[in-house]
């Protein structure tokens, strides 16, 4: 039964990560590639104790909670560089779509991805 509930959550989760990938385009993957990569690092913020045999979203929802700040702290991060980025690249700061689209990626790719580690948590 855990085996079930990891797949369903990396495919939930996995897709969002691919339609927000789509969403923001081209122009923005580096904060979804980057804000992924970060997100594992973020998710080694193991719990301890025994592995699990059995789902449990008890333990789902603990894992999310323990590393809930280091995964803000991630999303604040990558909007900043986003931002950073696009005024640097373009000489002026990032309004309406594309400052929208800067926070759908700074928020999505590392929540995806943490939302999904996750599951395979013990």
């Amino acid at each position: 039964m855990t085996i079930a509930f990891q797949v369903a959550i990396t495919v939930v989760f996995g897709l969002l990560w691919w339609w927000v990938y789509n969403r923001v385009g081209a122009g923005l993957e580096y904060i979804m590639i980057l804000g992924s990569v970060l997100a594992v690092c973020v998710c080694c913020c193991k719990g301890g104790g025994e592995p699990q045999r059995e789902w449990n979203w008890q333990h789902y929802f603990a894992c999310i909670r323990r590393c809930w700040l280091a995964t803000v702290v991630l999303m604040v991060s990558l909007a900043i560089i986003g931002i950073i980025a696009v005024t640097w690249a373009t000489g002026s700061p990032p309004a309406g779509a594309v400052l929208t689209n800067i926070f759908i990626a700074a928020i999505f790719a590392p929540l995806c991805v943490r939302l999904i580690c996750c599951a395979y948590e013990n």
